[in-house]
Order: structure tokens, then C-alpha cells, then sequence
């Protein structure tokens, strides 16, 4: 009976492993509809802009929304400057390492790459371990653009159980700043309210992603680091 047990158990866990349980820095493409069309996409961006591209975003779906409820500030401050968005919604540490491994920024050379990213992680993921994922992810922007400047932003409020959670992980990754080519801007302050996320700053319909009001607060947040890394911006 014993063995029995045994036997039954092992496609269990095989079944787990292949579900990609995977460490956050581990690089793992997401398994969803859609995602290889969207790296594919990305890659394709970098082939025709490589040459222009002067700002880079990458991120998850809250990044993403630069081209949504963001797109009237994007337009307004971005696109004039040759900004392009490398986000895709849903993305994990893990799964933006799979893509700076699988060709998105080769032969890039930005002035500045700005990076939000580990909020899809807090469910799953320890503080540490979400730290170490955006660590890695950090390590290998500069592997594959060695002159760019990082700002990598701190991850946004969001309601409990997880809000104290990625304030914790930013408290880790904000140790990351060098003021050399990486640089930690926290965001929390300016996305809370009364020691509460401010859901004023965030769609009426969802906890995670902003509003434009919320787009507008994140570029006057960003935009004195953003000149005092380059001027000619």
C-alpha cells in the first residue's frame, strides 16, 4: 500500500513542476494565450527602433497602461522624447528575464531604462525572494545595456494582505541604488493617502492600475531624476 502511495504521487509532482514553479529569478516565459505573440511583438519593435530609442519602460500591466489610460500623458511627455514600452500585463521578474534573454533589448542603447516590476510576484513569493528576482532582472538590463542609467521604481500600494508585503520588498530593492547607473525612486508616498493607498489615483474598477491622474502623478514624480540623469532629454 506504501508503494502504492508513492507511485501516485510522482505525477503530482511532475504535474507542479511543470506548471513552472519556478525562483522569480528564474527566466520562464509566461504560459498564457497571447504572451509569445506580445515578446514576438517586442522583439520586432527593437528591430525597427534599436536606433532611436533614447527611453525605455519595462514592466508588467501597470507599465503597460502607458498606452491605455495613460497614452493623453505618454503622448504629451514620452513619444516626443523616443520613448518606448517594453511591458506586457501579467509579467513577473522571471518572466521579464526571459525576455532581456530572448533578444527584446539586444543592440538597445537607451539613456535611461525605467523598471517597475514584482507586484504579480507578491502572491506567490517571499519578500527576499522577490527581491533577489528584481535584482537579477536589474543585473540583466545592464548585461545587455551596459550604458544605460536604471531607474528602477518602487512597487505601487495595493490593498492588504499583500500591500505591506511589496513595501517590504521595496524597502530591499531600494538598497540596490548605487547613484551610478541604477537609482531608486520610491513611489509610495506619493500613491498614498491618510497612511492608505489612494484609490482616487487608480481605475474606480480595480485595486492595481492607475488612472491618467495617476499616470500624471508618476511623471512629475519621475521627471527631475529623469533630467538629472540626462539633460538632453
Amino acid at each position: 500500500m506504501n508503494t502504492f502511495r508513492v507511485v501516485l504521487l510522482v505525477p503530482i509532482v511532475l504535474a507542479l513542476c511543470d506548471q513552472g514553479m519556478m525562483e522569480p529569478w528564474d527566466p520562464q516565459p509566461q504560459d498564457v494565450a497571447g504572451w509569445p505573440q506580445r515578446h514576438e511583438a517586442l522583439v520586432n519593435q527593437t528591430l525597427q527602433h534599436k536606433t532611436e530609442e533614447q527611453i525605455v519602460f519595462v514592466g508588467d500591466s501597470i507599465t503597460e497602461g502607458w498606452g491605455d489610460d495613460g497614452k493623453a500623458v505618454w503622448d504629451k511627455y514620452y513619444t516626443p522624447r523616443h520613448a518606448f514600452n517594453y511591458a506586457i500585463r501579467g509579467d513577473q521578474t522571471q518572466n521579464v528575464i526571459y525576455r532581456i534573454q530572448n533578444h527584446e533589448f539586444d543592440g538597445l542603447g537607451p539613456k535611461v531604462t525605467i523598471l517597475m516590476i514584482g507586484t504579480n510576484n507578491a502572491g506567490a513569493n517571499t519578500v527576499e525572494d522577490i527581491a533577489h528576482g528584481v535584482n537579477e532582472t536589474v543585473k540583466q538590463l545592464l548585461g545587455k545595456m551596459p550604458n544605460t542609467k536604471i531607474i528602477l521604481l518602487g512597487i505601487l500600494p495595493r490593498p492588504e494582505p499583500l500591500g505591506a508585503k511589496v513595501k517590504q520588498v521595496n524597502e530591499l530593492i531600494a538598497k540596490l541604488n548605487n547613484d551610478k547607473n541604477v537609482f531608486f525612486l520610491d513611489m509610495w508616498s506619493a500613491y498614498e493617502k491618510d497612511g492608505k493607498q489612494n484609490t482616487d489615483l487608480y481605475l474606480s474598477d480595480n485595486i492595481l492600475h492607475l488612472n491618467e491622474r495617476g499616470f500624471e502623478v508618476w511623471q512629475q514624480i519621475m521627471e527631475p531624476l529623469l533630467k538629472k540623469l540626462d539633460p538632453t532629454l
